[in-house]
């Protein structure tokens, strides 16, 4: 399960040889897909992990993009043969981050970029070491509710859900290392703090090495 993107920009390698990993959470509705999207599409290479999922694909969604879908029986199947480096249970639905991809690209010298809540985050934690943490928020919270409210991907109790939850993640931003402001209508600026941090964390003295 691995997404290949061409490479387009020198690859920015730590001294070690191993990428760096890169762990990026934000509320549902922030726009964290969109602002990955944009930063690739100028030419940084880095590989996405896909998560693995047991929710329904959404319209425009397929398998790979952004996500694995698979039936509960084959989550099931994953955990038990350790298979995810963590995995939880958001917004009614499961989801899982394949411990291989990650792998995998840090060992070829590729960066990877892991975009997981923050419960996935604290686990990721407790088992990893190197990581670099960047939390993406919002405007404003009245900006995240009209995205969630346009983009009409999820029911009224689901929306609701999401924006309930919204209230907790936020608050857990103190947690991470850095972090971006999404704002509406500012979409390049906060696509240019990520890419500034990506390439900072590569001009360390001593680079993060990732334990996994």
């Amino acid at each position: 399960m691995q997404l290949e993107t061409q490479l387009t920009e020198p690859r920015l390698a730590a001294p070690t040889g191993q990428g760096l990993l890169f762990v990026l959470s934000a509320p549902s509705g922030t726009g964290k897909d969109t602002v990955i999207h944009a930063l690739k599409e100028q030419g940084m290479d880095f590989h996405v992990v896909a998560s693995v999922t047991t929710r329904a694909p959404r319209p425009g969604e397929s398998d790979g993009n952004p996500y694995y879908f698979v039936s509960q029986e084959q989550f099931q199947g994953m955990v038990d043969r350790n298979e995810l480096i963590e995995y939880a249970q958001v917004h009614g639905n499961w989801y899982g981050q394949p411990m291989q991809q990650i792998q995998d690209n840090l060992q070829k010298g590729r960066d990877v970029l892991l975009k997981i809540d923050v419960h996935g985050a604290a686990t990721v934690r407790k088992k990893v070491s190197g990581a670099t943490y960047i939390f993406l928020v919002p405007g404003s919270v009245e900006e995240l509710v009209e995205r969630l409210t346009n983009r009409q991907t999820e029911t009224s109790e689901e929306r609701q859900r999401r924006i309930n939850d919204a209230e907790y993640e936020l608050a857990q931003r103190e947690h991470y290392e850095y972090v971006i402001e999404n704002r509406q209508g500012r979409l390049e600026e906060a696509v240019e703090n990520l890419k500034a941090i990506m390439r900072a964390e590569h001009c360390r003295t001593h680079p993060h090495h990732v334990h996994m």
